[in-house]
């Protein structure tokens, strides 16, 4: 059972059970996740602040809220999804912007390698097709203050060493995994 303020399209989505998932169904599956998404930041307010925990399919997003969301307060609010550019992640923060309340981004960054083993353990149709992981990882573009973000985490597995565009002096609003409350994985 996911928490009460973890939005995601696969909420929307029968993975587990169905046999076909259509273009349409998905693109059903966003649109009531932003309306979710749009409903529990009006109801926070400028209280609220809205993580965008995004990455590749099978890198631990799901895991890092489920994990993370009963120790942040009941103003915080999680959109779980791929969201690989810039383009994608533009509607949740004017959302965000429009109910005027901080942004987090959580940037779940998982190997491809990683997130394709992970993925292949998956039942049904929650295992996604490598297509549409290689589809993701081809147009992945970090995060950036820019893109209206008070504040990013690059959220790393054991082991791996930061991303290259983020190594060296860490830009301001970022923190490092270790500054997060609980997220082992």
């Amino acid at each position: 059972m996911p928490h009460p303020n973890h939005v995601s399209p696969d909420h929307f989505l029968n993975l587990e059970e169905a046999d076909v998932v259509t273009k349409e169904q998905v693109a059903s599956a966003w649109e009531l996740a932003y309306g979710a998404l749009r409903q529990k930041l009006v109801a926070a307010g400028e209280r609220a602040t809205l993580f965008v925990v995004f990455g590749l399919q099978g890198a631990g997003k799901s895991t890092w809220v489920a994990r993370n969301a009963p120790l942040m307060g009941s103003n915080s609010i999680f959109l779980d999804g791929p969201l690989p550019s810039r383009r994608h992640r533009s509607r949740a923060l004017g959302i965000a912007s429009e109910v005027g309340c901080r942004a987090v981004a959580v940037w779940v960054n998982t190997p491809l390698e990683l997130a394709k083993s992970r993925n292949a353990t998956r039942r049904g149709l929650a295992r996604i097709r490598e297509e549409a992981i290689l589809h993701v990882f081809e147009h992945l573009e970090p995060p950036s203050l820019e893109e209206g973000f008070a504040e990013i985490v690059e959220v790393l597995p054991h082991n791996v060493p930061p991303s290259p565009c983020l190594e060296g002096t860490p830009p301001s609003g970022l923190r490092p995994l270790s500054a997060v409350p609980h997220v082992e994985r």
